[in-house]
């Protein structure tokens, strides 16, 4: 299943601190070595929506702990036959939980370099692109298809993202929120929206 979480705006800018002590040893001092306070505000945020998410689907309530495989793809150290994935964007985070190897990439509808269009688009996208009536909407949903791709694999963004062709893959799941696309490598994935009081409440009952 998908989580959505995109009312980061809701946010203040001392969240990470008020819910330590529902964080994870390892991601308290991620979120310390990061620089920008949104950076910490998404970081804990996503974490706690993982910490719902095995909740929700496997009854496990635990400040879990990461270890990481091939090219620092995290697996859960006491659950490795749970496999998630989590991404987050300016405006909103994801998460997936699954029994197989899953990925998910949620990415904010804003504007790009030719450049980068040129190294993430395969050719035949690229003339699509130029073409759209909203570029910046095109390249966001087909670079989300593509990042999902890479993660569910481990690859991450060393890998080449022009052998990707998005309109070939059928095994996704892909939403339009407000202002992000968010794909997840899963056919037919539930897609659950959880708001800031939804939230707020799980941590604090």
């Amino acid at each position: 299943m998908l989580y959505i979480f995109d009312e980061v705006d809701k946010l203040s800018g001392n969240f990470h601190i008020r819910y330590a002590p529902y964080l994870s040893q390892e991601r308290i001092e991620k979120i310390g070595r990061l620089k920008s306070a949104s950076s910490k505000e998404l970081s804990a945020v996503v974490y706690l929506l993982l910490r719902y998410a095995l909740v929700a689907q496997y009854g496990i309530d635990e400040q879990v702990i990461f270890e990481y495989g091939k090219n620092e793809k995290p697996c859960l150290r006491s659950y490795p036959e749970i496999h998630f994935n989590l991404s987050h964007t300016a405006n909103a985070v994801a998460c997936v939980v699954s029994g197989s190897p899953i990925g998910v990439d949620i990415q904010r509808i804003t504007t790009v370099s030719d450049k980068v269009a040129r190294r993430v688009l395969a050719d035949g996208e690229y003339t699509e692109y130029l073409k759209s009536d909203s570029p910046d909407e095109f390249f966001c949903r087909v670079w989300a298809i593509k990042e999902s791709v890479l993660k569910q694999t481990g690859q991450g963004i060393s890998a080449e993202f022009k052998d990707i062709i998005a309109d070939e893959l059928v095994d996704i799941t892909l939403y339009r929120g407000d202002g992000y696309y968010c794909c997840v490598t899963e056919s037919d994935s539930i897609v659950k929206k959880v708001g800031f009081e939804t939230l707020e409440l799980f941590l604090l009952r």
